[in-house]
């Protein structure tokens, strides 16, 4: 008998969700069966993915959020709630920002915007997540990490402790639900040519000084990008989207049931035995 997926009932909120990989998976659960709640800081492209979704013939909110903010965040989750007639059966946070100042030229208020985004906005996630899903003593919340939080490189300092944060985040938050019947996992995406990774490529040409304002031609951003896959990704290309988006939705799912505290790594390799 094949295996299906299927989230027809379910409810899921996704932070992040008006592009990238958050975008990804909101479409992903919807093609699943599930309806989907959504935040996002800009409210045109949260709106944007709620018109696809519909589109799609699934059900579909969105609430403005900005998850550093906690406040905003209990509102995201219990208009999440009122959208699921009371109850609420996934979170993914894939809010999430890149910083590529190198640590010897980064200032005070780019580490805390870092650190607003990656460690508070999931840690304000968690929170309320749990919250509800205690009570309820059913639940998964997944905390989209990075590959860049499994050791200290040398290059995107800032950046990687602000995953390794959220990492840990996972960890403690699994201990936490598991006596309600919640399962906390991470997904650690790996090199995906997103707008994220252009930045990185910016930096890189720009050797990571913020000072540097040289414009960056799509051209060395694309010499960047080849040279980068093929020294970094054993399998020799580059991830997607969708297999970022498939990976969550599995761990969200009653196949990964036994799994908790766990961060997979959607990679290619990248980070094997680390």
């Amino acid at each position: 008998m094949g295996m299906t997926i299927d989230f027809t009932g379910k409810t899921v909120l996704v932070t992040g969700a008006g592009r990238g990989l958050g975008r990804n998976m909101a479409l992903q659960f919807a093609d699943c069966g599930a309806d989907v709640y959504m935040g996002n800081r800009k409210e045109d492209q949260g709106l944007s993915v709620v018109r696809e979704i519909e589109g799609m013939g699934r059900r579909a909110g969105f609430t403005r959020c900005d998850v550093s903010n906690e406040e905003d965040v209990a509102k995201l989750v219990s208009d999440a709630v009122d959208f699921g007639n009371g109850t609420l059966d996934v979170i993914v946070n894939a809010a999430g920002v890149m910083s590529v100042e190198d640590l010897m030229y980064t200032s005070d208020p780019e580490m805390e915007r870092v650190l607003n985004i990656n460690v508070v906005g999931p840690a304000n996630v968690l929170k309320h997540g749990l919250k509800v899903m205690k009570a309820q003593h059913h639940g998964n919340i997944i905390i989209v990490s990075s590959i860049g939080g499994r050791d200290g490189g040398s290059m995107l300092q800032i950046y990687s402790a602000s995953k390794a944060a959220a990492t840990s985040l996972v960890q403690s938050g699994a201990k936490m639900g598991a006596p309600y019947g919640v399962r906390v996992n991470g997904i650690l995406p790996g090199i995906i040519r997103t707008a994220m990774w252009d930045q990185i490529l910016d930096g890189m040409a720009r050797g990571w000084d913020p000072s540097n304002k040289q414009e960056v031609t799509p051209e060395k951003r694309d010499e960047l990008w080849e040279k980068s896959v093929a020294s970094m990704i054993p399998v020799g290309h580059a991830q997607t989207g969708k297999d970022i988006a498939y990976a969550t939705v599995f761990m969200a799912s009653d196949y990964a049931s036994e799994i908790t505290g766990e961060c997979l790594a959607i990679d290619g390799g990248t980070t094997s035995g680390r």
